[in-house]
């Protein structure tokens, strides 16, 4: 299969494609990039200008037109800090998919260090090594730490070469004060992370970004003749980059002006107005985590991208199978824990609605990952007691959509939240402001699944399991739901007749259900 990949970033847009045959075996058939700057100054206003939407949309088309030259069968849009902190994002994401036809989906900080992390680990460490990768981007600096595929900690700092360049540097070359307020920001903002990887190990370290990847470039160009830089790449796949060079290279940066900057091995003109931030960021993190050497990645968002879909296909091409020990649904159980919720009934309320899922699955063309966000909703349905127990599920739908959830797209987590609003109280309304943000598609996938949570939620409405199994049956346009238990499940009953609205309405399918000692039609 051939597949694209859109990384839309604060500096730059860029474009992978690739003909793949695994998630960990494909080949890059082309990789674009192209400087828009759409963080400069949105990262300061927390607004697209209408310019910089514009730079962008070209952009995304030519993209899509060299993606489809090259035969790609399936094109993935994903941004980052810029539009991420957009107040007009929405507008944004609306205007791409009306004029080139791409879907963009915005990533979290810590989305965007797991996908980061994930390539970086890929296309850099070895089975059974632990990797730390720093990614230094526009807007924002992600930090992942990854063993055999798996994130062991993720971390996403607001400081990026564009957004710090607006903030701090108004000279050229820049003012000593502007570098010294700059590097107590950045110092800083490294704490938290510095704190809570203290105790953990890694036998190695990757950098990712274009920033890295010329600071690497510029190095390893230093002790090299003019004639000897002509023979090897400009932009070195891998290159060392040693704290104390690269601590020497910023101080000599820091006194050059633009010109100087860009005659640089590897330094771009465009890449010369943001590489002094850049470094600095680079090497305050640096000596926060305690690292003395790192290696240069070429592979980064783009890549992550790309192995992460195809795993997600991988998984589709299985049937929709229990499986509570998915990847993402541990996040998912973090959050929960992180706000109290009562671990037992939620696995129950996610046990239920799985089995009901299974039965529908077919009929609905359900797939894996719509069981994901099934599951995660239902896990967290009852997080809002942690603010207070009336509207709970409003408060439930607000924690999840302000927490990071490893794994899963902000609209992913849109959709999410609003599965665990509607467990109870009304069925989605169009003037309930955070459904009617949604996309009709996302609209059609909460209305089901949330339907289902919300039958899972009554038949564990005594809280104790008293529930063990059951039996679904779809017959025609009526769904037989059959309780098993040795109590007394009269409020269950009750509950099930209170809560069975949104899934009617949803399904277009009438309920009947009862338990095992007799059948009872609702009609």
């Amino acid at each position: 299969m051939k597949l694209a990949a859109i990384d839309i970033g604060s500096n730059s847009i860029k474009l992978a494609v690739v003909d793949a045959a695994a998630s960990d075996s494909f080949a890059v058939l082309a990789r674009e990039k192209e400087v828009i700057r759409l963080g400069h100054e949105t990262l300061a206003t927390e607004r697209l200008s209408t310019e910089a939407m514009e730079r962008a949309i070209s952009c995304i088309q030519r993209f899509r037109t060299a993606a489809e030259v090259r035969q790609a069968e399936v094109i993935v849009a994903v941004a980052t800090a810029s539009v991420r902190e957009a107040r007009n994002a929405a507008q944004f994401i609306r205007q791409v998919e009306r004029k080139t036809g791409v879907r963009v989906e915005i990533l979290s900080g810590v989305e965007e260090a797991r996908l980061i992390g994930l390539a970086a680990a890929h296309g850099s460490a070895a089975r059974g090594v632990t990797n730390m990768n720093i990614d230094i981007g526009g807007g924002s600096t992600e930090i992942s730490l990854f063993r055999d595929g798996s994130p062991l900690s993720l971390f996403s700092v607001k400081l990026g070469a564009v957004r710090l360049t607006d903030r701090f540097i108004r000279s050229d070359p820049a003012k000593p004060k502007a570098i010294a307020n700059l590097k107590s920001e950045v110092s800083a903002a490294f704490q938290r992370p510095a704190r809570e990887l203290r105790n953990s190990t890694w036998q190695q370290v990757s950098g990712t970004s274009g920033t890295i990847l010329a600071l690497g470039s510029a190095l390893r160009a230093s002790g090299t003749t003019n004639s000897e830089r002509k023979e090897q790449p400009v932009q070195p796949a891998e290159a060392e980059i040693p704290l104390s060079k690269l601590s020497q290279l910023n101080a000599e940066l820091a006194l050059q002006d633009h010109s100087q900057r860009r005659a640089l091995a590897g330094i771009s003109s465009q890449r010369a107005e943001i590489i002094v931030a850049g470094g600095q960021i680079l090497e305050a993190a640096m000596r926060a985590l305690g690292v003395n050497v790192l290696h240069t990645c070429d592979w980064a968002l783009r890549e992550g991208v790309i192995i992460d879909r195809l795993r997600e296909w991988e998984d589709e091409a299985r049937p929709p199978v229990p499986d509570f020990a998915d990847q993402k649904l541990r996040g998912v159980h973090a959050v929960g824990r992180r706000f109290g919720y009562e671990e037992t009934h939620a696995r129950q309320v996610a046990k239920l609605a799985d089995q009901m899922f299974q039965s529908l699955a077919a009929a609905e063309n359900f797939s894996r990952h719509h069981r994901t966000l099934m599951l995660a909703g239902a896990l967290l349905h009852d997080i809002g007691y942690h603010i207070s127990h009336d509207s709970h599920q409003k408060h439930a739908l607000y924690l999840i959509a302000n927490s990071e959830l490893t794994g899963f797209s902000e609209a992913e987590r849109a959709v999410i939240a609003n599965i665990a609003r509607y467990h109870r109280g009304s069925i989605p309304k169009q003037r309930h402001p955070e459904y009617a943000a949604l996309n009709a598609a996302d609209q059609e996938t909460v209305s089901k699944l949330g339907g289902l949570v919300r039958l899972a939620d009554a038949l564990d409405r005594s809280h104790d399991s008293r529930v063990h199994d059951l039996k679904c049956e779809l017959n025609g346009d009526t769904f037989y739901i059959e309780l098993f238990s040795t109590a007394d499940c009269s409020n269950e009953l009750v509950e099930l007749e209170r809560k069975r609205d949104l899934f009617e309405h949803a399904f277009d399918r009438s309920l009947s259900f009862g338990t095992s000692k007799r059948r009872l039609r609702i009609a």
